[in-house]
């Protein structure tokens, strides 16, 4: 008796457990569309802070990266553009557009990508924060990792 009533136990927390599961839908992965929108999404910079020990320092804006802007694909290829503007960083004939790629690590929050006039090359910033009409972006300028500048963003644009 007590083995019928077991396998009856047993069946019905089994039916039960079949009959109310939920289908599991994928959803895409998302964050990165908060750097590229849809297509391409267009960025500038606001302003630099400077940090020492976690704490702001100073603001300040550099007056060559004005009129820069940061352009986002959302292609595979994650194609990247840094447009100089009329304002030159590094040198006069500086090109006015530089043509790289994107990457982010979604464990380290970490996007890779050139800022003139930090670097000429991809460097990983760690993503402060992010949503669709502005973004914090830090790097660490001493191997303490006690110095840093945080870049504010704004979007200009998105397609």
């Amino acid at each position: 008796m007590k083995a019928c009533s077991l396998i009856l136990i047993v069946a019905a927390g089994l039916s039960l457990s079949f009959s109310c599961s939920e289908e599991v839908k994928p959803t895409p992965y998302t964050y990165t569309q908060i750097f590229t929108g849809k297509n391409s999404k267009t960025w500038q910079i606001k302003y630099f802070e400077q940090t020492a020990n976690g704490k702001v320092t100073g603001r300040f804006n550099v007056p060559c990266t004005t009129d820069d802007k940061y352009i986002f694909h959302a292609s595979s290829e994650h194609l990247f553009e840094t447009d100089s503007g009329s304002k030159k960083c590094l040198d006069p004939s500086e090109d006015d557009t530089i043509s790289s790629v994107w990457t982010f690590n979604n464990s380290t929050a970490t996007l890779t990508m050139i800022i003139p006039p930090l670097s000429t090359n991809a460097l990983p910033y760690i993503v402060r924060e992010a949503d669709s009409s502005s973004m914090v972006l830090e790097i660490f300028f001493d191997e303490a990792g006690t110095g840093s500048y945080r870049i504010h963003f704004d979007s200009m644009s998105e397609n």
